[in-house]
């Protein structure tokens, strides 16, 4: 059972129906009022992590392992904004060592507040960040009745089923 935090961060995520990662990212973007720039690793990263997200103080930054594409992508950039809606800090540990040497000059460019990288799920931050994630993954996929579909309102009827 999720924690009533990841449960909150879920249902106030703003998941749009029906989903697309696009209209998914520019929402967060206007959410967060800030830029949001989504960007493919470069290939000399793409063993240490597979996601990494850092925050400067103008706009957010998501890197992504190169090659990952369709439900893959979405899930390591869904898995980069749980840490944004967690609020989530930094996570350590040798791979975020590594992957700050590598794009430390970025790093300093963009000058980061904050800094993610994923690489293993061994801390209690990461495990929330990949439940949410897949909550949010769950959320998307779910059909949301907002009442424009007449057809489907008569046969709720006719069945019974109109709240």
């Amino acid at each position: 059972m999720p924690s009533p935090d990841l449960v909150a961060a879920c249902e106030a995520a703003p998941i749009p129906q029906p989903f697309t990662l696009a209209e998914f990212l520019r929402r967060i973007r206007r959410s967060r009022g800030r830029p949001l720039h989504v960007h493919r690793m470069p290939a000399e990263a793409s063993g240490a992590v597979t996601g990494l997200w850092f925050a400067t103080r103008k706009a957010d930054h998501l890197f992504y392992a190169p090659g990952a594409a369709g439900v893959l992508l979405t899930n390591i950039l869904l898995h980069e904004i749980a840490h944004m809606l967690l609020g989530h800090g930094d996570v350590g540990g040798d791979a975020e060592r590594a992957l700050r040497i590598l794009v430390e000059p970025i790093v300093e460019a963009f000058e980061a507040r904050r800094f993610k990288a994923r690489a293993r799920y061994d801390t209690l931050e990461e495990r929330e960040a990949e439940k949410l994630a897949t909550l949010l993954l769950v959320r998307a996929s779910e059909r949301r009745d907002d009442g424009d579909d007449e057809g489907l309102r008569m046969l709720s009827r006719t069945f019974g089923y109109e709240r």
